[in-house]
């Protein structure tokens, strides 16, 4: 049996120099819960993605995951149900689809399945309670969850199949649950391929950046529900990322209940900080809700800030910006971004 241990990416690091409402977001949202405990400030590696030649990974019955949880099967799954978006974004990258999922609107999304996603059944129950007998009637090989929300289906579930609890925190992290996911499968040719495409996007990312004078403009992610709000710091997967290709200077307060890096800043924080431009995910629970650009409409704070009175306030899709977290959406995400901040 061959042992595969998916390792970090490690490369030279920059510095850059561098409270109030928490988002009040359901657990229908797919949030992580929050790790704890005051951040350090993290500062993001600068990759060369122009130079990066990704390489097939071995097939393995047992991986070790980013977050150093191994998983070992007896073969190659053939059945994968997914309860958190990233797994749905992984199986897509390596041709394959899940056999149920928590997550349809990321496989809705027109650069996952589209209209073929109702194809995919939907798993019953809110996110984090899932119903056990409806996904143990599927028998499948693997059940790919999220730490901090699916532990309580562990025990129940891991008597007739396996369960593997991620806990992406970085676009880094992300790469290698791909690669662990790749080797499990058998399907290291179309990892390499789906690895290729996400850092050929950041590269195009990052020279369109550099040559339309857009690296150090000062983007914005801010997310939230019912007037409640948190940031994407740089130390969040999406904040991360950006910060490869942008200013992204919003350091990582640890504060947030959506995702690691998320964290608590004021309104008067964020008109302090000057953001350029500000992309916006409104967690929207029924047509009647208004996204966070209405609900903050009123807020004479808001309506001081620089890129408010110029209109560089962007609605993001929520699929692949807020829950996705796989190479796939975050290369929509790059491509999402790129384009707006070139308005």
């Amino acid at each position: 049996m061959i042992i595969i241990s998916i390792m970090f990416l490690s490369f030279p690091r920059r510095v850059r120099p561098g409270a109030v409402v928490a988002a009040a977001l359901l657990l229908s949202a797919g949030c992580a819960a929050d790790p704890g405990g005051p951040a350090e400030e993290r500062t993001e590696a600068v990759v060369d993605a122009a130079a990066h030649q990704a390489t097939a990974v071995e097939p393995a019955l047992t991986v070790t995951d980013p977050r150093g949880t191994e998983v070992s099967l007896d073969a190659p799954p053939e059945s994968v149900v997914c309860l958190v978006a990233l797994c749905d974004d992984i199986l897509l990258e390596l041709g394959l689809r899940p056999a149920a999922t928590s997550n349809p609107q990321i496989l809705a999304h027109e650069g996952f399945l589209g209209e073929e996603a109702d194809e995919v059944p939907v798993v019953p129950g809110g996110f984090g309670n899932e119903d056990v007998e409806a996904i143990t009637r599927l028998e499948p090989d693997l059940v790919i969850g999220l730490a901090g929300s699916h532990e309580g289906l562990a025990p129940a579930l891991g008597t007739s199949t396996t369960v593997w609890l991620t806990d992406s925190r970085s676009w880094q992290d992300s790469v290698d649950y791909l690669r662990a996911a790749a080797a499990l499968t058998g399907r290291g040719e179309q990892q390499a391929a789906a690895e290729q495409r996400f850092y050929d996007a950041l590269a195009d990312a990052q020279a369109t950046a550099a040559e339309e004078g857009l690296a150090e403009l000062k983007p914005l992610v801010l997310y939230g529900s019912d007037g409640s709000f948190q940031v994407d710091s740089r130390g969040s997967i999406v904040g991360g990322l950006l910060d490869q290709v942008f200013d992204y200077d919003w350091a990582d307060r640890g504060t947030g209940g959506h995702q690691a890096g998320g964290s608590d800043y004021s309104m008067e924080e964020i008109l302090a900080g000057d953001p350029d431009l500000i992309f916006l995910e409104s967690f929207t629970f029924s047509p009647d809700d208004a996204p966070l650009s209405e609900q903050f409409a009123d807020d004479p704070v808001w309506n001081r800030i620089e890129a408010v009175r110029e209109d560089r306030v962007y609605e993001v899709d929520l699929a692949p910006w807020a829950t996705g977290r796989g190479t796939r959406s975050l290369g929509i995400v790059l491509g999402d971004a790129v384009d707006l901040a070139r308005r």
